[in-house]
């Protein structure tokens, strides 16, 4: 999975070569009219989500933080709206909002111990972040960039390679099916804790994105994000089996261990990873509308 996650940023940038190409020089960049008329920005955007943490994954054991655990089966969906402020040739923040799906289930993985444990979830969740960017290539020489003529598309190019970091917040709420209804997890204590957890947990997104202008007013942007969260309870999935007398209910009861087997995952067993926090990964389609131009 790594392998195919570095060919296919080589891809990105073989592809986008000839938007830059002899073309880019940092001069274009740092004219005061080429980034000043795309300083403020409104993005509309279509994500798909990856899940990262104890539930879920690909054959193998577990491996945090990886692409190679990636549960193709479990791609879930979003949407985002963001407002961008470019105050430097080289920098903008935003300013980003997503609801979005994640979810995960032991019965897509090919590992066995995973597979039978048959844990699963789903949680619609809503994110806010704070972010800075690094705009590390641009070609704004002008704010077309599809032409008909090879020679004006190079004359007139509007592209951005970005990186990017920052801080949000983020609520989740872990929901897993009993009886053909998709049930809350948070309050059956499945793992028999004192208190329920936080709903809610600080995170940092950071990634990269590209850009290309369509026009004057809008631009279209795919962007890559890596989300690390400060909760290990996302999937609802922390700590060890805990014994039937700890649990509140018959659904705590059967979503707590729905392997059917108690001796193999019996009262004291490896349950989840606490050592790590959980993840998640956007693939971003982006809308841009330029709020000001002149």
């Amino acid at each position: 999975m790594k392998k195919a996650t570095l060919l296919l940023i080589f891809c990105i940038l073989v592809s986008i070569q000839d938007t830059w190409g002899q073309s880019f020089s940092f001069n274009k960049l740092n004219q005061r009219r080429n980034w000043r008329i795309n300083k403020r920005e409104l993005q509309l955007g279509l994500c798909a989500t990856q899940f990262n943490g104890d539930l879920g994954g690909a054959g193998g054991n577990g491996i945090d933080y990886s692409t190679k655990d990636i549960d193709w089966q479990s791609t879930g969906s979003g949407l985002e709206i963001a407002y961008k402020y470019r105050f430097k040739p080289y920098f903008a923040t935003k300013t980003c909002f997503s609801y979005f799906k994640i979810q995960a289930d032991d019965k897509y993985s090919e590992e066995g111990t995973r597979n039978m444990r048959n844990l699963h979830f789903r949680s619609k969740s809503f994110d806010i972040s704070q972010r800075i960017e690094l705009i590390v290539l641009a070609n704004e020489s002008n704010s077309r960039f599809y032409n008909l003529t090879a020679n004006a598309r190079k004359n007139k190019s509007n592209a951005q390679l970005y990186l990017f970091g920052g801080i949000g917040l983020m609520y989740f709420n872990p929901q897993a099916m009993y009886n053909g209804t998709w049930t809350n997890l948070q309050a059956l204590k499945t793992e028999g804790q004192a208190s329920p957890y936080s709903r809610t947990a600080l995170i940092i997104p950071a990634g990269f994105g590209i850009r290309f202008g369509l026009n004057e007013r809008f631009r279209l942007g795919i962007e890559l994000a890596y989300t690390k969260t400060f909760s290990d309870y996302l999937d609802d999935v922390s700590t060890t089996y805990t014994s039937t007398s700890n649990l509140n209910s018959p659904a705590a009861v059967f979503l707590a261990n729905p392997s059917g087997n108690s001796s193999a995952y019996g009262p004291g067993e490896k349950r989840g990873d606490p050592n790590q926090k959980d993840a998640y990964y956007k693939l971003s389609f982006q809308l841009i509308y330029n709020l000001y131009h002149r």
